[in-house]
């Protein structure tokens, strides 16, 4: 591929990251406005992750191996078209609460195959130099998508909580970016004869395992805090609710250096296993600092701990798992994503079923940081993951 292809390329892949994410928190900042248009309790609210993201997860593994077999470009048109059309009928056509989920699974469903096959794209587009930094701004661009919406959701709603406003906005943007795609990006290389391994060949393998319960600890916690995140400072500290949403945000802004700096960091040479190692027990003691502030300043300290952590991994657990499986890389990319949506699935409710129980936000965010030190534990049973520059160029 021309060099310029592959900036177009990048600039492209980057931009469908960036629409996708915006469904993963587009409902936090409106949570509470949801909460009272269908009389919900904050566990039954913590359902508009826990939906997305079962959908995700369904299909995240198929995005994968449908990257390895076809090419990732088509996957990631269908995916990202679903998803985005999905955003619209979240605020044009959910009159009840379980059609609102059901618009919701349906862009997870689409977001899982987007997102794997888009990690797939990416390691096309730059094989050996470059490759981790490519793929730590295509995981940036996530994290970005992400945070806007604690930005731009509360604006749209407006002060009288136009919601469906916000959704229906929301998802013409994310119809544009698409027709961008749709237009101008680049094929990317074919699969290589022999690399589709499918999904068999991945769960035989220990590292993809292991690699997939780190990735709990990565894009998981993030969004788990993208949903809780302005409550938590809106509730504890007397914030408002447009200042908590960008103060809420440079968590996942903070996520978004770490992913650049963790993919920077692996092409100078750094072994990866530290990096996933120093992020998970970064993101442990900022949720447990966050658990018990007492004041703003210690729990803005908690924010920035944690938003680093669940950043610095991100490169080389996917391109780990790349490497871990190389007739399949496709797939165990694929698995490793799978394994973070599992926390965005169960964690989102489980914060709020505590908040509701009457342990505010401390029980909820202590239980997050010990499975962060054991998902750590976990870690030494990892065998050692070597980056081969000449084989990463023969498999793209």
């Amino acid at each position: 591929m021309p060099p310029s292809d592959g900036r177009r390329a990048l600039a492209l892949i980057c931009a469908v990251a960036l629409g996708v994410a915006t469904n993963y928190t587009n409902h936090g900042p409106v949570i509470g406005f949801i909460q009272r248009e269908y009389a919900l309790n904050a566990g039954t609210a913590g359902m508009m992750a826990t939906a997305f993201f079962i959908g995700a997860g369904m299909l995240m593994l198929a995005g994968g191996a449908l990257a390895d077999r076809l090419g990732a470009r088509t996957p990631v048109t269908v995916g990202f078209l679903l998803t985005s059309l999905s955003t619209v009928g979240c605020g044009l056509l959910a009159p009840t609460y379980p059609a609102l989920l059901a618009w919701r699974f349906l862009g997870g469903l689409g977001g899982g195959v987007a997102f794997a096959a888009g990690a797939s794209y990416t390691r096309q587009v730059f094989a050996g130099r470059g490759q981790h930094l490519a793929q730590g701004l295509y995981g940036s661009a996530f994290l970005a998508g992400s945070a806007l919406p604690l930005l731009y959701m509360p604006l749209l709603a407006g002060p009288g909580g136009d919601w469906q406003r916000a959704y229906v906005l929301s998802g013409l943007a994310t119809v544009a970016i698409w027709l961008a795609w749709w237009r101008l990006a680049p094929p990317g290389t074919s699969p290589r004869p022999g690399q589709a391994g499918g999904l068999r060949t991945t769960l035989r393998t220990r590292n993809s395992w292991l690699l997939a319960l780190s990735h709990t600890c990565g894009f998981g916690l993030a969004m788990v805090l993208g949903t809780w995140v302005v409550g938590y400072l809106a509730d504890e500290f007397a914030l408002p609710v447009v200042l908590a949403g960008a103060l809420g945000s440079l968590v996942l802004v903070l996520g978004i250096a770490g992913r650049s700096g963790g993919s920077l960091a692996l092409e100078r040479g750094v072994p990866p296993l530290p990096l996933i190692r120093v992020g998970i027990g970064l993101a442990a003691v900022g949720l447990a600092t966050m658990a018990l502030a007492g004041s703003l300043l210690p729990a803005f300290a908690g924010l920035f701990a944690t938003g680093l952590g669940v950043g610095l991994p991100y490169a080389a657990l996917f391109n780990g798992a790349a490497a871990s499986a190389p007739a399949s890389p496709g797939a165990a990319q694929g698995f490793v994503g799978w394994g973070g949506s599992m926390t965005a699935i169960v964690g989102p409710p489980l914060v709020g079923a505590l908040l509701d129980a009457g342990g505010g936000f401390t029980s909820g965010f202590l239980a997050l940081a010990g499975f962060a030190l054991l998902v750590l534990l976990a870690t030494f049973a990892m065998h050692p993951i070597s980056f081969d520059r000449q084989s990463l160029i023969a498999e793209a």
